[in-house]
């Protein structure tokens, strides 16, 4: 039986995750495999302590959403370890074992600070307060301190707002309504987190700014990246995101060291082929 990871989520057909890993299996030559499992988020809990408890199979999990969510609500305590930083902002991506227990914790954190700390930034836009702005506003946090950094959030209504200034932390976050939003041009970042379908009107108020972080890479180009290249200036794109998250998951899960910058290119330019 040959080790498995996968990524789980519904739908899960469309995912990348299995070109980048099983290319870095072959690359590192491990007899392992990464597919795609559908699994619905009413069917999670059930199905995840399964393959934790009654099955060799497994090394590893990705999880999408809403599943990145579920897995920081889910009495499953007595066979996951959840890390500190996903407990504060309620959001998981990944499962891997250590030490003969099972790990959950986010590297989308890990990929928007990895990506991130290239820049600095002193006025920082987020649109959307899920689990990936959340994920963002964690990162942010650690990479602003012993600076001030002005954060806003702009988002549809309030009722995340709770949880996402517990991921905050110590980082101070305003938030604004987006239905007349006009100061896209006075930020030196904008991160977008929010699918191209709930965007594409405030996209076309958008005129560019300092640098565009588009967490969105399908369809290609998203409504904000669009605009922001027709401005010439500068993205950090989805791909970028996904690959560099990808990555910590592979270290994790196969307790293996990349040269992680050379690695990074090499995955992002596979990616950018498909």
């Amino acid at each position: 039986m040959r080790h498995t990871a996968a990524v789980l989520g519904s739908p899960i057909s469309h995912s990348l995750s299995p070109t980048i890993h099983n290319h870095l299996y072959r690359k590192f030559n491990l007899e392992l495999e990464y597919i795609a499992v559908e699994v619905k988020e009413v069917e999670f809990n059930k199905w995840i302590r399964s393959a934790l408890t009654e099955s060799k199979q497994w090394f590893g999990f990705s999880l999408t959403m809403p599943l990145k969510e579920s897995i920081c609500d889910s009495e499953l305590s007595d066979v996951l370890v959840l890390d500190e930083q996903a407990k504060r902002i309620a959001s998981a991506n990944t499962i891997y074992r250590e030490n003969e227990k099972w790990r959950v914790l986010s590297t989308d954190l890990l990929a928007f600070q990895y990506l991130l700390s290239k820049h600095s930034f002193n006025s920082i836009l987020i649109i959307g307060a899920g689990a990936t702005a959340r994920a963002a506003v964690g990162a942010l946090e650690k990479l602003s301190v012993g600076r001030q950094c002005r954060v806003q959030v702009l988002r549809r209504d309030n009722k995340r707002d709770a949880k996402l200034l517990q991921a905050a932390g110590n980082l101070k976050v305003e938030f604004n309504d987006w239905s007349d939003f006009q100061e896209w041009e006075s930020f030196d970042l904008v991160i977008n987190t929010v699918p191209n379908d709930g965007v594409v009107e405030l996209a076309e108020k958008f005129h560019g700014c300092g640098v565009l972080m588009d967490a969105i890479y399908s369809p290609w180009p998203p409504a904000f990246t669009a605009a922001q290249l027709r401005k010439a200036k500068p993205v950090i794109s989805g791909l970028e995101l996904l690959t560099a998250q990808a990555l910590y998951q592979f270290q994790l899960m196969t307790g293996k060291n990349l040269e992680f910058d050379d690695t990074f290119v090499e995955v992002l330019t596979l990616i950018n082929q498909h």
